[in-house]
């Protein structure tokens, strides 16, 4: 069957008796008219992402070999190449933008399941990576490993396809314009185990070149299956190619066919070129040329869209074209052909499914599209293809379906093409059916969605279209200079392009790169340095560079200055907005029909397409579109609760929009007091009533001279359709309010978020953070506004409270306060992140800049079943667990006060200080947050902030936890205190250990304790000396063993600090056993202090410590500090002096006689190899100063005499109460002295007076110059 079945197709009769037979209702016969459908209700919000590389998975970089090359060369490089830095604009294109991309779903069940492609750098490198939002609980992997495959020469445009036939592989086949076709077999765990590709390279990279296509030039590729690949051929030729399943891919079984019979024909060899010819990517087509292939569900035939305008049906297994058909059914001579061909780059104007059970007998469908006669959608019913116009009708065969018109003006001349569509889904009988279209127009696009019955469509195709709301956070004001704002413009424009997902690094980088080239800056920064630092050096050396006025206006400079880095940062973002739009040109629309999730490809990105909220649907509507558009929202009416009246959509849309109005009326400089002083509000202890807080905020923002009359007259003609401010009551504030998400799904389902979910999902929070915050701000202008200035009527009563109005939406402004900071600010503790299965991750890729909110609690949130619900209205509702989470979740219990104390615990946990210290802004005055506000500044070592924060806890956190009933239910007493570790523990965030949390609710002692052994980890003894005294103060006697623990910790950790009178008293309050072991250490400590010596003579010691002391000094040798406190001598230089003062102390003439004597006899004795031993008297030197020489005398003499004089009172008898040693004589004056050698030996006082009669005989010689050349060295120093 060939050109002869043109025509229009059976289908009123036919199609009358189908309907008849399955007692279907269908539309009439009745025209739908002209117009193309109009859409204003938005439905879904575009949440966009950018394709920088997710670490820390690498991007695996392979070479594909030829068809004369042996294997892949294969390549692993970081992950920083996705925050690259390129010279200018054509450079990011190449690397960066593709020239074609979408989103392949694979029909099978292992992940990863959706796979995102790119063609990058002219055509050259295949990318792909993983798409998935989500994936199993027990698969632990995350598929973040991104394939960048390179072709020995460019990838024709339509030249890449993909199938599936096994759980764990994908299949991808290659078409190049060196007519080489690729067949790469790649393992799934590919996408997150990079050592997959090492294993047996050569088996999953084949290579074929079809001998075709010798004459034939190849145009597209469609894969049926991993066996069956169909390529549309340049001269209208179809070319099948297949293999055996298991079969190696470097050979294909090749079998061409065309509209005529099998084989070529002398048409096919010659270039034909005229009127009936299309050129694209450097090709001629034929007319006939396929530019649209798709195959049957059954994959029994062949469905294309031709160049000339027509429908065709292929059985390729016969060889034959079974169906041809005009787009439209027309009849068109061969004239009229060249007005109606095809543009050959649209292949997204067939698609082919399935509705079981909608039409009796119809097997599958088809849709297509054709941009002429104002453009149309047609519907194929097919039943049995091979029967030719038997066996194929239109469906509603007399309605226009015309693409919804994206602008309806009829003044307006913009032109918009029908980029991509996708039909799908559907239930039982062809219900549940959803359409979705994609219109661009220049760098403009809408995406379109309808929900119809397939035999109702008609009806539904007039009224029932819905758009996609589109706003991102590229799209958002940009920073505006406040004259009060004391924020330098670089902080300014630093914290609004840096934030997180709004600009990609790359694109930061060489927006850079560009702007310094066109101005002619340096690079006046190291490379190295962090891209903050070289933006603000680059900004700053421009505007120094300019010309400055003379030195008389110079007090107008710092103004200047700022109005000039203003404009700077203006223009820098400008080159950053040209290079951000790039990305954002839509190329594609992909949906996944399973899971029901459309996604938007662009050249530099991707976008999922969800379901608006309660809130979203009323914040980005008109009034009139949500009044008009009813039977299209899911909840067609808003209340509180039970006991207020329903609001309908539109009415709290108005007010919305009212207090927007009312907020844009506002200056720049009014709105930035506002939000400063309600941080004020928000975050400070109130001091005064309600109504007089409303007030003083109404005075500190200056309402009173910023609100104009025009202002007030906008918000009133704003209000008008509600009845003005005389209609508002409390009722419509709270009910907005309560559409705030505030409930999270409970029951968890078995999915976890991947890592490309977790950024869809952050990104999806972040925009409905910064909506939502945006709405509560607004109300409270207004509500401040009424309470202040309305007449008295408008606030009297119960109709509008705007004290109850004003609490109301300062709790929940609170809550977005954290979760903006929260989405906002950027990890800066442990580089990675927590993945959704609860492991951390590590990377310290530039690339991976993780936000708090997803670090910390956007794994925790589970994804909704899709049971119940298609991922697109899923997606929004995890989103809405989030924030809810991130408040507390379902639990009644859990307060805002805990829900911040927790966060705090949980950025000290990861040890990430910098954002912990920028968080205190939102702790609250609990005990509890005051502990942690401890922790935080005991982390900086900010000890006396953190004692004193301690301090202020302890009595709160020392006293005994009453628990939740609930808790204590069904519990054994006995393990209550368990119970309140596990709650300490649970509420730092884990912080805490378990051993730590046992310390709290058991009394001050054991606080006190843990605080001490806080800072004695820490290594601060001053403070947790200070603390054991606490702790001790507290503990009762009759815990022996605490009160002796503690006083151990004061003791060792007094002597730290040297504070020696606290170690005492706490030696003294010891034990015994405990005080022999630690008196030697307090006794060291007090001979290292200048006055510690004395100390320890004063000190009043008990009798069975003054052995222990004495044998202690005996042997060891103290500081100088220690001597020059007891001695102002150089005797005694070893401590003898001492030791001996303190046997004197203790009346023990002997001993101290002892002491002294040693270095008498030390002195006559020693002999060391021309040194002095240290320690010794000091020698007389020949050619001293008569001034040293009598010091030194009159030292040696004062220790002569000291020996003397306590040696006679042992001789006399007099206070003598030593001990006698054994052998004695009582009353003689003797001592025992160990010398020479350390025999010891009685020495008397006789032996001692003629030892100084000798030193006074060695004196006199010298003095009279008697002495000869043989005298001893050791005699005489000749120095």
């Amino acid at each position: 069957m060939g050109d002869e079945n043109f025509g229009i197709p059976p289908s009123a009769t036919h199609h009358s008796t189908a309907r008849k037979n399955n007692n279907n209702s269908v539309a009439g016969s009745k025209s739908m008219g002209t117009q193309a459908p109009t859409a204003s209700l938005h439905a879904f919000i575009e949440t966009q992402v950018d394709l920088e590389v997710l670490g820390p998975g690498p991007v695996v970089q392979i070479a594909l070999p030829s068809s004369r090359a042996s294997r892949p060369q294969r390549r692993v490089v970081s992950p920083t190449a996705g925050s690259a830095t390129f010279n200018n604009e054509e450079a990011y294109s190449k690397s960066c933008l593709a020239s074609a991309s979408s989103i392949y779903f694979s029909k099978l069940h292992s992940y990863p399941q959706s796979f995102l492609w790119r063609v990058l750098e002219n055509s050259r490198v295949l990318e792909l990576r993983s798409t998935d939002l989500r994936k199993n609980v027990n698969n632990r992997a995350d598929a973040t490993v991104v394939l960048q495959l390179g072709l020995p020469s460019a990838i024709r445009k339509g030249g890449v396809a993909f199938a599936d036939d096994k759980a764990d592989t994908l299949e991808v086949f290659i078409l190049t314009k060196g007519n080489d076709l690729f067949t790469l077999t790649i393992p799934n765990k590919s996408f997150y185990n990079v050592a997959t590709l090492n294993e047996h390279a050569s088996e999953w990279c084949k290579s074929f070149k079809p001998s075709s296509f010798v004459l034939s030039t190849p145009h597209r590729l469609v894969a049926g299956s991993p066996q069956q690949l169909v390529v549309a051929l340049a001269d209208g030729k179809l070319l099948n190619l297949t293999k055996e399943a298991g079969q190696d891919a470097s050979t294909w079984q090749e079998l061409s066919f065309h509209d005529g019979k099998w084989g070529s024909s002398l048409r096919g060899l010659i270039n034909w070129q005229g009127n009936n010819t299309v050129r694209y990517d450097g090709t001629v087509l034929d007319q006939n040329a396929a530019i649209a292939v798709a195959f049957s569900p059954s994959r029994t035939h062949l469905l294309t869209v031709c160049a000339n305008h027509t429908f065709k049906i292929w059985n390729p297994a016969k060889g034959l074209n079974v169906f041809t058909s005009d787009l439209l059914g027309q009849r068109r001579e061969p004239q009229d052909l060249p007005r109606v061909m095809l543009d050959a780059g649209s292949a997204e104007i067939l698609r082919v499914f399935e509705a079981e059970g909608a039409i009796a007998g119809d097997d599958y469908y088809a849709m297509t599209y054709t941009p002429h006669d104002g453009g149309q959608f047609k519907i194929w019913a097919i039943r049995d293809a091979d029967w030719g116009k038997l066996g194929v009708r239109f469906l509603h065969p007399d309605d226009i379906l015309r693409p919804p018109d994206p602008d309806s003006s009829p003044e307006s001349k913009t032109i918009w093409k029908m980029v991509d569509f996708s039909i799908g889904g559907g239930g039982a009988q062809g219900s549940d059916m959803e359409l979705w279209v994609l219109m661009r127009s220049n760098k403009r696009y809408k995406t379109y969605n309808l929900k119809f019955n397939l035999v109702d469509l008609p009806t539904a195709w007039s009224n029932k279209w819905t758009l996609t709301a589109m706003e991102t956070l590229a799209q958002q004001p940009h920073p505006s200079l406040s004259p009060s704002d004391p924020q330098d413009p670089s902080e300014i424009w630093l914290d609004y392009m840096l934030y997180p997902g709004r600009y990609t690094r790359s694109i930061l980088e060489t927006a850079l790169s560009i702007y310094r080239s066109a101005r002619n800056l340096s690079k006046v920064s190291d490379s190295s340095s962090a891209l903050e630092d070289r933006l603000c050096s680059a900004i700053v050396a421009r505007v120094t560079s300019q010309p400055v006025k003379d030195d008389a206006e110079a007090g107008n400079n710092f103004a200047e200055y700022r109005e000039a880095m203003q404009q700077e940062w203006s223009l820098f973002h400008q080159e950053v907005q040209d290079l951000d739009r790039l990305r954002w040109q839509v190329l594609t629309l992909a949906v996944d029909d399973r899971f029901t999730m459309p996604c938007s490809v662009f050249v530099g990105g991707c976008a999922v397409l969800r379901g608006c909220g309660h809130l979203e649907s009323i914040a980005r509507n008109t009034p009139a579109v949500l009044q008009n558009s009813r039977d299209l929202l899911e909840a067609p009416s808003i209340e509180d609760d039970s006991r207020q009246m329903p609001k309908l959509p539109h009415e709290l849309s108005i007010l919305i929009q009212g207090a927007a109005t009312f907020r844009e009326n506002l200056s720049t400089a009014c709105k930035h007091s506002c939000r400063t002083w309600l941080s004020s509000e928000l975050w400070q202890e109130p001091l005064y009533s309600v109504a007089d807080r409303i007030e003083k905020y109404y005075e500190r923002c200056e309402f009173a001279e910023e609100i104009t009359d025009s202002a007030i007259d906008n918000l009133k003609d704003s209000l008008a359709p509600l009845g003005s401010f005389e209609a508002l009551t409390t009722d419509h504030f709270l009910a907005i309010i309560e559409k705030l998400p505030h409930l999270m799904e409970t029951e968890k389902s078995g999915l976890v978020s991947s890592k490309f979910g977790l950024k869809i999902l952050v990104k999806g929070a972040q925009e409905m953070i910064n909506l939502h915050a945006h709405i509560l701000f607004d109300l409270l202008m207004v509500v401040v506004f009424l309470a202040v200035e309305a007449p008295e009527e408008v606030v009297s009563g119960s109709k509008l409270n705007t004290s109850i109005v004003f609490m109301a939406l300062i709790k929940r402004l609170k809550q977005y306060d954290i979760m903006q900071w929260l989405a906002k600010s950027v990890w800066t503790g442990q580089q990675g992140s927590r993945t959704a299965s609860g492991e951390r991750t590590s990377s310290n890729t530039q690339a991976d800049s993780l936000t708090i909110l997803e670090s910390l609690f956007a794994a925790d949130v589970r994804p909704q079943s899709l049971d119940r619900q298609p991922q697109s209205v899923s997606l929004t509702d995890s989103i809405q667990d989030l924030l809810v989470w991130v408040t507390g979740g379902n639990s009644s219990s859990m307060t805002l006060d805990q829900v911040l104390v927790n966060i705090q615990g949980n950025l000290l946990k990861e040890n990430d200080t910098a954002s912990a210290s920028d968080f205190l802004q939102f702790q609250p005055s609990t005990a509890w947050a005051m502990y942690i506000r401890g922790r935080l500044h005991l982390c900086l070592g900010e000890t006396t902030e953190a004692a004193l924060c301690f301090q202020k806890a302890a009595y709160k956190l020392s006293a005994k936890s009453t628990l939740d009933e609930h808790q204590k239910r069904n519990q054994d007493p006995s393990v209550e205190d368990d119970l309140i570790a596990i709650h300490y523990h649970e509420a730092s965030a884990k912080f805490l250990s378990m051993n730590e949390a046992r310390h709290f609710g058991k009394g001050l002692p054991n606080y006190y304790t843990h605080i001490l052994n806080l800072f004695q980890t820490a290594s601060y003894p001053s403070y947790a000396a200070q603390f054991a005294q606490l702790a001790i103060q507290f503990t009762h006697p009759s815990s022996s063993e605490q009160l002796t623990s503690l006083l151990s910790s004061a003791f060792e950790s007094s002597l730290q600090i040297s504070d020696t009178q606290t170690a005492y008293t706490a030696l003294m309050r010891l034990p015994q056993e405990e005080q022999s072991k630690m008196l030697p250490d307090l006794v060291k400590t007090l001979l290292t202090l200048p006055k510690g010596a004395s100390q320890l003579l004063e000190l009043p010691w008990p009798a069975q410590l003054l052995p222990i002391i004495d044998k202690y000094l005996a042997n060891e040798k103290p500081s100088a500090h220690a001597l020059k406190a007891v001695t102002t001598t150089p005797v005694a230089r070893d401590g003898r002096k001492i030791l001996a003062a303190w046997r004197l102390l203790h009346d023990d003439f002997r001993g101290a006689a002892a002491a002294l004597y040693s270095q008498l006899h030390q002195q006559g004795s020693q002999k060391q190899k021309g040194k002095q031993k240290a320690g010794t008297l000091p020698r007389f030197k020949i050619g001293s100063s008569s001034d040293e020489r009598e010091k030194e005398d009159r030292a040696v003499d004062e220790a002569y005499l000291s020996v003397i004089n306590l040696m006679a009172c042992i001789s006399n008898g007099a206070l003598e109460r030593a001990n006698t040693h054994q052998g004695s004589r009582n009353g003689d004056a003797w001592l025992l002295s160990a010398a020479d050698g350390g025999k010891r030996k009685v020495v008397t006082i006789e032996d001692v007076r003629k030892g100084w009669q000798k030193e006074l005989d060695r004196r006199s010689v010298v003095e009279g110059g008697r002495w000869g050349f043989g005298m001893d060295e050791d005699e005489m120093d000749l120095g």
